[in-house]
């Protein structure tokens, strides 16, 4: 696997990663603090995991990890007040909205509070936190949404997911539509099967099935996806606004009717 070899300058920049004590999230902030920027790391519950990956930043001292409950307005109204006496009168230049729960279940299992906790944990705290932190971006900003190829193809027992994440898609072109006319573009990274070290493990079934479907022929590494949100956040997208990244290896391109679906589906 060849390394990524372009790079971004995030230099005075500063940065609000969500769900950031997580893989994928904890990769986002390394990914901006790499390349110069400040970031305020949020967090749910994981308060010593965002404080680990604080102390694994370059300049530590400059990052901040800020608690809250993503889906409660009042918790993110703190968290916001936080962060803006972290960025002083400097503001915002980068949000992204990473946080989310992924639990499987079928849908004749799926009660209410199941289905709503899933799409309010990823949906409604992008909208809470966009709604927070919009007025602390200037022109030239960029927010970036987390969603998902499960957005275009779900999973079994991933109904409220796919359905939180095919709404972020829609609620990012909306953004984009909305917040143009205050310089602020917003876009939305779509990710394939997230690598992790005990994956294979895990999940032995579907992790065989992806990677003998996928054109890439493997999950994606969180660095790579990482690397996806620093571009959409940077000035090399300038004129790209409203769009969905689909980082997934080429699994999307594959059709039902290719024998290594069939096969890996079996």
């Amino acid at each position: 696997m060849g390394k990524n070899t372009v790079s971004f300058d995030f230099r005075d920049s500063r940065v609000v990663v969500t769900g950031a004590s997580g893989g994928l999230g904890s990769a986002i902030a390394a990914a901006f603090a790499g390349a110069g920027a400040s970031v305020a790391l949020h967090y749910r519950s994981g308060r010593d995991r965002a404080e680990a990956v604080i102390a694994g930043l370059p300049s530590p001292g400059r990052h901040v990890a800020v608690g809250a409950e993503a889906t409660s307005e009042s918790e993110v109204a703190l968290a916001v007040g936080r962060v803006r006496e972290w960025a002083g009168g400097d503001g915002v230049d980068v949000l992204v909205n990473n946080a989310g729960t992924y639990p499987a279940s079928p849908i004749l299992e799926l009660d209410a509070a199941a289905f709503s906790g899933v799409v309010d944990s990823s949906l409604l705290a992008a909208h809470l936190f966009t709604r927070g932190l919009a007025p602390l971006m200037a022109p030239g900003s960029s927010i970036v949404n987390v969603a998902s190829v499960e957005a275009h193809r779900p999973a079994r027992g991933h109904a409220h997911y796919a359905a939180a994440k095919a709404a972020m898609v829609q609620y990012t072109r909306s953004c984009a539509l909305e917040l143009a006319r205050l310089g602020i573009r917003v876009n939305c990274l779509s990710p394939g099967l997230l690598w992790r070290d005990d994956l294979p493990a895990a999940w032995p079934t579907g992790y065989a099935a992806w990677t003998a479907s996928c054109p890439a022929g493997r999950a994606g590494r969180p660095e790579e996806f990482a690397a996806a949100c620093l571009f959409l956040a940077s000035g090399s997208a300038s004129f790209v606004n409203g769009a969905e990244l689909i980082a997934d290896g080429g699994a999307l391109c594959v059709s039902p009717q290719d024998p290594a679906t069939w096969s890996a589906v079996r």
